[in-house]
C-alpha cells in the first residue's frame, strides 16, 4: 500500500472515485440535482481550489499501481448540531472513499492513519468525521474506535459525528507514512 499527498495530476482519479463512492454509499440520500453537482465538469474547480488550500489535506492511496482511494480533511467545519458537541476537536475528515474493488484491504484505515499522523505532527489532538445516520459504513468507524459525539443535520438528512479524542490509536507506523513527494503509481 502506498499513500501520499495528492497532486494536480490525481484530480481525474479522485473525482471518479468520489462520484462512484457517493453513488455507492449515498444513492438513497441523493437527489438528481446533487448527483449532477458531483459530475467532474462541475467538481474540477472545487478540487483545484482544495489542492491549492494550505489548510486542506488531500491524500491518495493505492493498493496496486493506480489510485484506489482518497481522503480529504482539514480544520473542523461548522455543522448543524442537534445533540452533543464538537468541543475539543481540531481536525476533521470531510471525505473518505475507496474503490469498491479494494474495500476491506486496509486502504481506508491506512488513509486515516496517515492523516492522523500528519495532524499530530501539526500539534492537533482530536479528530471528528460526519456520516449519514443510515450509512452502513458507520460500522467501519466504530470498528476503528470512533465514538458518537454528536448528532446533526446535513441539508435535512440526519447525520452522526464520530470522534477520536486521541490520534495516537489511529496511527500505525506501517500505514501512517506519507511519501514526501508524489510517487508514480
Amino acid at each position: 500500500m502506498k499513500i501520499r499527498r495528492a497532486a494536480p495530476a490525481d484530480l481525474d482519479a479522485i473525482m471518479e472515485i468520489h462520484l462512484k463512492g457517493w453513488l455507492l454509499a449515498y444513492d438513497q440520500f441523493l437527489s438528481e440535482e446533487q448527483i449532477g453537482e458531483m459530475r467532474p465538469a462541475k467538481r474540477r474547480p472545487v478540487w483545484e481550489k482544495l489542492l491549492a488550500d494550505p489548510s486542506a489535506l488531500i491524500l491518495v492511496g493505492a493498493v496496486g499501481e493506480a489510485i484506489d482511494g482518497f481522503l480529504l480533511g482539514g480544520p473542523v467545519k461548522e455543522h448543524e448540531i442537534t445533540e452533543g458537541s464538537l468541543f475539543g476537536f481540531d481536525c476533521e475528515i470531510y471525505s473518505l472513499h475507496c474503490r469498491k474493488e479494494v474495500q476491506g484491504q486496509g486502504l481506508g484505515r491506512g488513509l486515516i492513519a496517515a492523516a492522523a499522523a500528519h495532524w499530530r505532527g501539526e500539534g492537533r489532538r482530536a479528530l471528528v468525521l460526519w456520516a449519514y445516520a443510515d450509512n452502513a459504513w458507520r460500522r467501519f468507524y466504530e470498528k476503528i474506535g470512533g465514538k458518537v459525539v454528536a448528532h446533526g443535520l446535513d441539508d435535512g438528512v440526519p447525520d452522526v459525528a464520530y470522534g477520536w479524542r486521541d490520534l495516537a490509536p489511529l496511527i500505525d507506523n506501517k500505514s501512517a507514512r506519507i511519501a514526501p513527494k508524489p510517487l508514480v503509481f
